[in-house]
């Protein structure tokens, strides 16, 4: 099975995740970079207030075409229960080259479940697997263990 691991990072809790993914289930991996956020603003009726809404990502392009790979694993951080808008902007880009799908969300907390739901939703391709790595599983050193059964999850499916 060829495999890509595509993930975005900010603080590089994720990267390392992703790291530890490719390392064990092998294949490619890609860093998912955004180039500019631009807002979007919307003005509501009747008193014409204007707000944000969720930013559109701009992101790089991408060094591997995710249509070449037989699986596609997203890792993204949680934001405010939602997916990181760069990953957002991937799936948005590339779902519909997307042949299989893993899901793997990093968080504090809390968030998890509604962020990997929506992944799986906006992909349009049902999960392999799931994991999510909380900030308690990096100081436990849980997170080896998780990534291991993970990789062991994708590769029976």
């Amino acid at each position: 099975m060829k495999a890509l691991t595509a993930y975005y990072s900010q603080t590089g809790i994720t990267a390392k995740i992703a790291r530890f993914i490719n390392a064990e289930l092998g294949g490619d991996l890609e860093a998912i970079r955004e180039t500019e956020l631009v807002n979007v603003q919307r003005t509501l009726p009747p008193q014409g207030q204007t707000v944000s809404v969720h930013p559109q990502e701009r992101i790089e392009e991408v060094k591997h075409d995710p249509g070449a790979y037989d699986l596609v694993i997203i890792g993204t951080p949680v934001w405010g229960f939602q997916i990181s808008t760069p990953v957002r902007a991937y799936i948005k880009r590339y779902h519909a080259s997307f042949k299989a799908a893993a899901y793997f969300v990093t968080c504090d907390a809390t968030g998890a479940d509604k962020v990997l739901r929506d992944m799986e939703s906006f992909s349009g391709v049902g999960a392999k697997a799931q994991l999510v790595i909380r900030k308690a599983d990096l100081q436990e050193g849980l997170f080896r263990e998780k990534v291991k059964q993970f990789v062991h999850d994708v590769q029976k499916s």
